[in-house]
């Protein structure tokens, strides 16, 4: 082999005149520079986030003590409780409360609203620094579910977020008694102070958003920012997160993103600071980040060309000639590449095309023969061992001198005898398989009068349909020996032949999904003592075949010359009814003699 012309040869040598260029930009564009910048950009800024948020939450623990106070020291709220709603005593109270609100507002600089409820009367005080009308619609929104969680002892956040339109807030709501409820609310974007972060920018910004990501402050950042921050949620335990954001006129932009949840509530603080502005300070550096992108656009579309002849397209090639064997297309033949090794791997694999070509012939026409004499061989281990019990029938009927029984006993025995002189056919019409069974249930009907009856319900133009001989015989049989047992009333046994539509993967029909055959559905039910649960359970799942010596030659040559003959288009499925009993239900394809002529299965290759 030319070591020169090989694959080998070419890739490391494109790979290295690729890997080169690109090595030597990246060993002198390397992330220490930015890594540096953002460790010290997300310091600063973090310590600004921690200590804003640090505040905060001082202040909301602050009024959590304040509230929580108010029932056991603030005697005009004590004092409702036990004035008469609407007095003149009330009415004084409720200014003493609305005046110490107004007061205590100025005191905890992040409060909004002050407010408390009368649960009983549904009268709500309400003390504000805002607008009066927009703060006692949301708090009374707000109120059930407050309550709700309160009386439930839900274990909740510290602080509930309310939605009120375009402004949302902070409510914490403590009980003080059975009557009356305690709380405050804080306008989100008191909580939010964009102002003091560095390098943010014009397209940079903080807000605050929810568990969710939706944001509930009012920010600089626009929607699409937003809603970056929000996929990257899960990251704020990371000292800070670099996140990417694609515009819709494809430029592409990157964020340091430094988060920290509220521990007062469900929510996080969220600071964007763009790269741009970070960077600025580097002129250097921003020039090889420009062009940064196309050297690597050149770098990638000369190595995709050269990657391409070289190697994409011979394996494209071989590939496509390997899907078209896999359809079975054999007669496949590809022009060698220019490569060694591909052109040693093509003719390899023109050349196995062309054995498997004629091997598969071979082997096609061989497995043909031994299928059908398989089948063959199959149906002849039909044990008619019923035989000699019909004949000491026919003596000990003869012998009490009921001719009548034995003509009629005679009659059906011949046909039986007549039925298996055919039954090394390959297939038979349903109507002749019912017929002989028919015969097999009168002579059982001679050896149990009284105590053994049969039905068979067949559509009408099911008899033409085909199918092996003796399918469903061995069945009947199993059922009168088997379910015919302990009986103290008439055992019943029950054939169906119906038509139904399935689609082709064995479902039952679905309207308007998947393309429905034909099939044949044939059913052995009687009113027997059915199957016990640990043999039901191995015929449901096929166990029956493993020994086809034991107990079960019956089933296991029915299945067994079903699979030869339908390969996986026949069914076989073993039931006890809810009413009783025991039921054997078995799939056939729909054909008639002239329609199953010509049909063959796949030969099945069971080694």
């Amino acid at each position: 082999m030319n070591f020169i012309r090989s694959l080998r040869f070419k890739f490391m040598i494109g790979l290295t005149l690729i890997m080169l260029p690109l090595f030597l930009l990246l060993y002198y564009n390397n992330v220490y520079a930015i890594r540096v910048v953002r460790d010290k950009v997300s310091l600063t800024n973090m310590n600004h986030l921690a200590k804003s948020v640090e505040q905060n939450e001082r202040v909301l623990q602050e009024t959590n003590r304040y509230l929580y106070s108010l029932g056991e020291r603030d005697p005009d709220i004590i004092s409702l409780f036990f004035l008469k709603y609407g007095s003149g005593d009330y009415i004084i109270a409720k200014q003493r409360i609305m005046n110490k609100f107004m007061t205590d507002i100025g005191f905890y600089n992040l409060i909004d609203s002050f407010f408390l409820y009368d649960a009983v009367n549904d009268d709500l005080l309400l003390a504000t620094s805002g607008s009066y009308d927009v703060k006692m619609s949301l708090v009374r929104e707000s109120m059930p579910v407050q309550m709700t969680q309160l009386d439930d002892e839900i274990q909740q956040p510290e602080w509930s977020i309310v939605r009120g339109g375009a402004w949302n807030a902070l409510v914490k709501t403590v009980r003080i008694n059975q009557q009356f409820y305690a709380g405050a609310l804080v306008d989100m974007n008191a909580l939010n102070h964009p102002e003091q972060f560095t390098e943010s920018g014009e397209r940079g910004g903080a807000v605050i958003v929810d568990s969710n990501g939706d944001a509930l402050s009012g920010s600089s950042l626009d929607p699409a920012q937003i809603k970056l921050a929000a996929a990257h949620l899960s990251g704020l335990e990371n000292p800070y997160q670099v996140i990417s954001e694609v515009t819709s006129k494809g430029d592409a932009g990157q964020y340091l993103m430094l988060g920290m949840p509220s521990a007062m509530s469900k929510m996080n603080y969220i600071v964007l600071l763009p790269e741009e502005d970070m960077l600025r300070n580097l002129p250097f550096f921003q020039q090889i980040i420009r062009l940064l992108p196309i050297g690597a656009a050149v770098i990638l579309i000369t190595a995709l060309v050269f990657l391409r002849q070289l190697l994409f397209r011979p394996m494209n090639t071989l590939i496509r000639g390997m899907r078209r064997v896999s359809r079975g297309e054999l007669d496949v033949r590809l022009e060698p590449p220019a490569s060694s090794e591909l052109e040693f791997v093509t003719r390899s694999f023109n050349q196995m095309t062309s054995e498997i070509q004629h091997l598969k012939i071979d082997v096609y026409e061989e497995q043909l023969r031994t299928r059908e004499a398989e089948f063959k061989q199959l149906q002849m281990q039909i044990n008619p061992h019923f035989y000699l019990n019909s004949l000491n029938i026919i003596h000990s009927l003869a012998s009490l001198q009921k001719h009548e029984l034995v003509q009629q006993m005679a009659g059906h025995l011949a046909d039986y005898f007549r039925f298996s002189l055919r039954a090394g056919k390959r297939v038979i019409r349903l109507d002749e398989e019912l017929e002989h069974i028919r015969h097999y249930l009168e002579i059982q009907k001679l050896r149990f009068p009284n105590k053994l009856n049969f039905s068979l319900d067949v559509d009408e133009g099911l008899g033409q349909y085909v199918l092996p001989p003796l399918t469903l015989q061995p069945f009947v049989e199993n059922a009168i020996i088997h379910g015919f047992k302990r009986r103290t009333e008439p055992f019943v046994i029950r054939i169906t032949a119906k038509e139904t539509k399935t689609l082709s993967d064995g479902e039952s029909e679905r309207v308007g999904n998947g393309d429905c055959v034909t099939r044949l559905r044939l059913s052995v039910e009687d009113n027997g003592v059915g199957f016990e649960q640990e043999m039901l359970t191995r015929l449901q799942q096929g166990l029956y075949a493993e020994d086809p010596s034991g107990q079960h030659i019956g089933i296991w040559n029915v299945a067994h010359r079903l699979l030869v003959k339908y390969s996986d288009t026949a069914r076989l499925e073993f039931q006890n009814p809810d009413a009783g009993g025991a039921a054997v239900i078995l799939y056939l394809p729909a054909q008639t003699e002239a329609e199953e002529g010509g049909t063959y299965a796949e030969p099945v290759n069971r080694g």
